[in-house]
């Protein structure tokens, strides 16, 4: 069973012990998530969780699924930007639209952008989901799900809730 809890981010502190196994931690894993609030605001929340050598170099671990979805995802991109590329040149050019220059950026923006929304999609989404049973313990021991801008919370989602509770009192 999980459990969330809230702290302030600058308060945030983690006993020196592993998050997966509460063995004495010698590494530190940086979890990262992005978080948007309407169209111009959008936060990037870090924070680095304490793990031994083992839990760490699991974390960091990506097996042969997961490397190969992900270089499937930059091919499936780069496809998915060319043919969106050729189809907004194509009506542009059925239509009679005379500015060549404004066109080939325009459709290399556009073309860029697709690929960008494919591949992040496939490589941040997709891939993680094939990775070894070890790699997923170890980087969904705590995981950031909540943060609050105004007030700088963040809510930690803990897999072991003795750590939580000891994380809570220490915050």
């Amino acid at each position: 069973m999980s459990k969330a809890i809230d702290v302030h981010l600058s308060q945030l502190k983690f006993p020196p012990a592993c998050v997966v196994c509460m063995s004495p931690a010698s590494k530190q894993y940086e979890l990262e998530r992005i978080f948007s609030y309407g169209r111009s605001k959008s936060y990037t929340v870090k924070v680095s969780v304490p793990m031994c050598e083992l839990h760490f170099e699991a974390a960091s671990f990506k097996g042969t699924a997961e490397r190969l979805v992900g270089i499937l995802g930059v091919i499936i991109g780069i496809f998915a930007g060319l043919i969106a590329v050729i189809i907004l040149l194509t009506h542009w050019v059925s239509t009679g639209e005379r500015n060549i220059i404004l066109n080939l950026f325009a459709g290399g923006v556009f073309g860029l952008g697709v690929f960008i929304m494919v591949w992040a999609g496939i490589s941040f989404w997709l891939a993680p989901l094939f990775a070894v049973p070890e790699s997923k313990e170890a980087r969904n021991a705590v995981k950031i799900t909540q943060y609050w801008p105004k007030d700088q919370f963040v809510q930690l989602e803990f897999q072991n809730e003795s750590l939580a509770e000891i994380v809570q009192k220490a915050n």
